[in-house]
This record gives C-alpha cells, structure tokens and sequence, in this order.
C-alpha cells in the first residue's frame, strides 16, 4: 500500500483548495493507497482549510508552516518534512501549491514528488518555479495549454494533463428552489443568468455591466444575480449598478454556503469572464455539471472547457459579443436546453471522479 502525502500551502478557502480536498477524500477510500493531507494552520485566526479537512474527516498531519509564501518559515518546514516522512512511512509527496514543491523538493523528496499546476495558461516562470518543476517527479496540468508550454521548456519530464472532475453528489441538475426564488423576489418565468466570482477590478465587471445595459433594452425583465463577495464590492460592482439605472436588474447574492447548489440551479445559463486564483476554473465546472450553459471569453482554460455552441458560447471582449450571446441564450430555449444537456453530459464523462482518479492512480504508479 502507497503512503501519500498531500501538501497545501495556504490556510485560506482559496484557488484550488477544494480541489486537493476532494482528491485526498476520493483517495482515502482506494484499497492500495493511504492517503493524508497537510496545510497551514493559524493561530488566532480562520482556519478555512484545516476546519474544511477536518470536517470531510481527512487524516491530517501536522506540524508544518506551509506558508504561502517564500519566508524563514520554509527552513524549519524542510527538517520537519523530513521527520514526518520518515515517522509516518510516507511513499509519496503530491503538492498542490508553490511553496509546498519547493519544500518538498528542498527536503530532498523530489524523486519522489508529484505536483499539480492549476495555471489555466502559460505564463514566464520565474526561477523557484523553474528550479522545482525540474525537480519534480511528476507534473500534472490542468490545461493542456499549460502541458505543450512546460514540455517544451522539460522536454524531458513527464508532464500530463489531467481534466478536474467536479462531484456528481454535490452538484446536479435540479428544480429552481420556490423558497430561494421567493428570497430574491423572482419567479420561475423570469430569464436569469448568473456570474459566480470574487469582485475584484480584474474580474472585468465593467464589460458585464455595459453588456447588461444593451441586455434590459430589449429584455427588461432580465435578471442578473452576482453570487461572492470581496473588498471592492462597492466600486466594483454595487455603485456602477446604481450609476447605471440598472438596480431593478441586478441581484447581489452575497457568498452562498449551505444554498449554493440551489443558488446556481437558478440560473438559465452562467457568465464567466475572467479566471482568478482557480485557474482551473472550478465555478465553471459546477456550472456544467449542473446542467447549465456558460457564456465565456477565451481567457485561460475557458476555451477548453467550453464547446462553442455545444455546452455554451465563447465570445469577444467586446459588451456588444457579451450582450449578443445572452439574447441569443436568454431568448432561444431550445439551444439554451440543448447546451445545458451537452455541460451536463460533458461534466459526467470528461470532468468524471472516476476517470480522475483512475488517472492519478495510473501516475502514482509509474514512480
């Protein structure tokens, strides 16, 4: 039976956290292998992750910093490392973040060290990147994008690309929820998109809301719910709204915990625009696995998720290219069905645990 250690470095509910949890948790109940997972923790503080590991009943190891970022936290985390391998029988290392492949490769594990790239696109490495990636055992890309740039800089290593899979217990299609549509003063007639995202200024807000304004034209009735959170919420999104005389229009959510699910089950169809720290795009794949088309540009692994005019519509950075596709999806059902059935099929087989797993197994493997 195969040890693996699971490293994060981060204590926040960020990027692809849920991601590595979902990985150890279908891990642990493979036959020949034993998984466990290690991330920050903070004293006097939030710990997101470590309560979300907990929670999902993951065997924990502590005694780390994993701090995000590159500080003398890194020294006392390589002798640690190195303890609990031994003290545990560990057999392999699976890192999910920077800081923790440079750790485990500074402790000496990287022969025996596989790690995932969440990058939905190529960027310039820069030298710690550089320096693990060719020390590393195993790449794992989310993007294929990302596979051709890093075999072309190691042409030597193995570098796969792998598609993350969403869960099918958590995110299914189902009915609008009469009690949520009621909450946000909606009806089951009334067209509905929705965007999952942090508000942020880099998310490209204002190309949603000039989009909008071209939208309620012609559809008045239309609504837009805005689901997440973030400190420029005001700026970014709640002020520009009101300036714009489009208040009757736009639905601020809030952060969905527990009614998430339900949440995006209310939408007709998804809008996303600009990845963040999750470059594999995880509110995209809930979307599809929910049965629900997504309006996308072409930035980072969009394209790659989705089907231009199969499972959803890849536009410009023009409003005009946005506020097309959503009159075009707004106004005929039978493509928007369509397109929900094709994500819902897509998110079954492609984005599948199964043949995730089946795919992580295959790797651990070879090593």
């Amino acid at each position: 039976m195969k040890n693996v250690l699971h490293l994060y470095s981060n204590h926040k509910w960020t990027g692809p956290a849920d991601h590595a949890l979902n990985l150890v948790s279908w891990l642990q109940s493979q036959k020949a292998l034993k998984a466990s997972f290690a991330c920050a923790r903070r004293k006097n503080s939030q710990n997101h992750l470590y309560a979300k590991a907990v929670q999902r009943g993951l065997a924990f190891v502590p005694g780390l910093f994993l701090n995000k970022h590159l500080n003398w936290t890194t020294l006392p985390d390589i002798r640690a490392l190195r303890k609990i391998v031994a003290r545990n029988r560990i057999d392999l290392i699976h890192s999910h973040q920077d800081n923790d492949t440079l750790t485990a490769v500074l402790a000496g594990f990287g022969r025996r060290t596989v790690t995932t790239c969440y990058d939905g696109e190529p960027s310039p490495l820069n030298l710690r990147r550089r320096f693990f990636f060719r020390r590393t055992a195993r790449i794992l890309t989310v993007s294929a994008k990302m596979q051709a740039y890093l075999a072309k800089i190691f042409p030597d290593k193995w570098i796969e690309q792998i598609d993350i899979p969403v869960d099918p217990d958590r995110f299914y299609p189902h009915a609008k929820n009469e009690k949520i549509l009621a909450q946000f003063g909606l009806t089951a007639q009334v067209p509905v998109a929705g965007i999952v995202a942090r508000v942020q200024k880099h998310r490209n807000f204002e190309l949603l809301l000039n989009a909008l304004e071209q939208v309620v034209k012609q559809i008045p009735e239309f609504k837009l719910l805005i689901v997440g959170r973030g400190t420029h919420i005001d700026t970014v999104a709640r002020r520009p709204v009101k300036q714009r005389g489009l208040e009757k229009n736009v639905i601020f959510t809030g952060y969905r915990r527990d009614d998430y699910r339900e949440v995006v089950n209310l939408f007709d169809y998804k809008i996303f625009l600009q990845p963040g720290s999750d470059g594999s795009c995880r509110a995209v794949r809930e979307a599809l696995a929910c049965g629900k088309p997504v309006i996308a540009t072409r930035r980072g692994i969009l394209p790659e998720l989705i089907r231009d005019g199969q499972t959803g519509m890849l536009i410009g950075q023009r409003p005009s290219d946005l506020a097309q596709a959503m009159v075009t999806m707004t106004r005929e059902k039978d493509f928007r069905l369509n397109c929900g059935r094709a994500a819902r099929q897509f998110a079954q087989t492609v984005l599948n645990p199964e043949r995730f797993i089946a795919k992580i197994v295959d790797c651990y493997a070879t090593m």
